[in-house]
């Protein structure tokens, strides 16, 4: 049976039941439906309306509820919204933890790179080392050397606190050694340095090279040539003073010997105390200010 010859049974079908057959004779339209096939459509149809007599009109239809399936449908909704903007919250909050993460490395690194080594040689004592650039630095009695573990890498900078000589190996970035308020900066040369705590100036004294000082700002106050030795006040207001010395005095001590040329006794004391540990006391203090020249 084709489509249009079925939707004819269903609309005879549904006619009979109703009572509105299109057939002008009873006996046309139940000879209609002797056919198996026509018969089930009937049957169909027939089942149909009786089930829909047995339904109910929903005039108890809640509005609470039906706003209830509404509201949750929504909730859900806003869950899945809630849930989109979380994935990219977090995409957002992993990508800072990977750059505070990162940032926090490099602190530490930067930490790593700026901590220090010191060296510190105890009164009575002296010590000799190398730096991994090759300069050589003998320690005196009473000395701290300090300088940051990258030292060599970008720069070849020291902190002197006490006595020093230094040889120092001659490179493209320049050597600086800090003493207080100021810098000695060289590139290859050697020479000796005093910067005690306890001590109102700071002294170099120029072996070979050329030796350029520098103030904290890093402006050029001083230059000198071999065999002159700078006084530099640690008051900045008094002036930095140059004159010609015999080197052999201030570069001895390396060796184990204690030389002294036209030196108060109060300066020789001072150095002795340093070399051997021991207190110096001076019973007549007219006799600080004598000078001597000795080993």
């Amino acid at each position: 049976m084709n489509r249009t010859n079925q939707d004819k049974i269903w609309e005879l079908a549904a006619g009979k039941i109703h009572n509105e057959s299109d057939f002008t004779e009873p006996d046309e339209s139940e000879s209609k439906f002797q056919n198996s096939i026509n018969k089930k459509i009937y049957e169909s149809v027939y089942e149909l309306h009786e089930n829909l007599n047995k339904s109910l009109p929903l005039h108890k239809t809640s509005v609470y509820h039906s706003w209830e399936i509404i509201a949750l449908y929504l909730k859900k909704k806003q869950i899945r919204i809630y849930l989109q903007i979380s994935k990219y919250a977090a995409i957002i909050l992993l990508s800072l933890g990977v750059g505070i993460f990162m940032q926090i490395n490099r602190n530490t690194a930067n930490k790593s790179m700026q901590a220090q080594t010191e060296f510190y040689v105890p009164l009575g004592q002296m010590s000799e080392i190398t730096l991994n650039d090759g300069t050589h630095i003998w320690l005196n009695s009473g000395t701290t050397l300090k300088y940051c573990n990258d030292f060599g890498r970008y720069s070849r900078n020291v902190e002197l606190v006490g006595e020093a000589f230094f040889k120092v190996k001659h490179g493209a970035t320049p050597f600086k050694v800090k003493m207080k308020d100021n810098e000695v900066e060289v590139l290859g040369t050697s020479f000796a340095a005093v910067s005690y705590s306890d001590e109102d100036f700071s002294q170099v004294t120029l072996i070979e090279g050329s030796v350029q000082v520098n103030n904290k700002t890093g402006q050029a106050v001083a230059k000198i040539v071999p065999n002159y030795q700078l006084h530099i006040p640690d008051n900045p207001q008094m002036k930095i003073s140059a004159h010609k010395v015999n080197p052999m005095f201030y570069e001895s001590w390396i060796n184990g010997t204690i030389k002294f040329d036209q030196e108060r006794l109060v300066d020789v004391a001072r150095r002795m105390e340093r070399w051997y540990n021991v207190e110096i006391r001076f019973a007549d203090q007219e006799a600080q200010n004598i000078r001597f020249t000795g080993t």
